[in-house]
């Protein structure tokens, strides 16, 4: 497993407060399976935006801390980036700000609204070489009582990152059933932690790994936990999956029932 979307450097944003929570953070990560993490604090105009090279240096300061207790996880500078006009003017082309300064940037919408000008955002970025990665859009009210509106940015070159928390119920129900029928019509390209401490937001994977094979198979487990992720790392296409029909996806009786919950049945 590869997890593209921790708040683990200390004392940069409200994830890690220190760097023993960190380092915490990182042996919960290497003792339940995960491979890589991206530390991906928040970028947030006016509020938290730290500099590139600060990020860069946490993850530096991780590694070389984290070795000397045997905990051997690549950390991979990056960023959650909140969806917001400004931002473009820090951003012109891929590297910093984005997932290991590649090609890809997870950002983030407002926690209530969607704003005006999110696909224009999202066209910018593309313009400039830069792929937008959704963080939890499970988690978004508007986009869980019309996921048409992520179809629509999904075919136009979107990715979009669920929260392993949000698959488990631990984000409430309603961004659990939504990350389900999120899954069953193949809206989902990665998975990541959003972990921010090393206790009940914490970067262990595992368990939702399992609940993943049991809904949608070993395969596209795989895609999303292993394949995806490391293609996003290091700056290589990611395959898109075809979005199923509201239809498909109601076929089996678990996301029939979900639909209906969510009001989009």
């Amino acid at each position: 497993m590869l997890d593209i979307h921790c708040h683990i450097i200390p004392a940069i944003d409200d994830g890690a407060r220190d760097l023993d929570t960190s380092l915490k953070m990182l042996e919960i990560a290497q003792n339940n399976g995960t491979k890589a993490i991206v530390a991906t604090p928040h970028v947030i105009e006016g509020e938290w935006l730290p500099a590139w090279e600060q990020i860069v240096a946490g993850c530096r300061l991780l590694q070389a801390e984290g070795s000397t207790r045997g905990l051997n996880l690549p950390v991979y500078p990056g960023g959650e980036v909140a969806i917001h006009l400004d931002i473009l003017k820090l951003v012109k082309e891929p590297g910093p700000y984005c997932l290991n300064g590649g090609r890809y940037m997870l950002v983030e919408l407002p926690a209530i609204d969607i704003p005006g000008f999110t696909e224009d955002f999202f066209f910018n970025l593309q313009a400039r070489g830069i792929t937008p990665v959704l963080a939890h859009p499970e988690r978004h009210p508007v986009l869980a009582k019309d996921p048409e509106i992520l179809v629509e940015w999904i075919r136009r070159g979107v990715l979009t990152q669920v929260n392993g928390s949000s698959l488990m119920g631990r984000m409430g129900e309603r961004s659990r059933q939504t990350a389900e029928l999120l899954l069953a019509r193949d809206m989902v390209h990665c998975i990541g932690s959003d972990a921010h401490s090393a206790r009940h937001r914490n970067p262990d994977l595992s368990t939702t790994a399992e609940k993943l094979r049991g809904l949608i198979g070993a395969e596209k487990t795989r895609q999303i936990l292993i394949t995806n992720p490391q293609g996003i790392i290091n700056s290589q296409d990611v395959e898109i999956f075809e979005v199923q029909s509201l239809a498909q996806a109601k076929k089996p009786g678990i996301f029939r029932k979900l639909c209906m919950r969510l009001g989009v049945y």
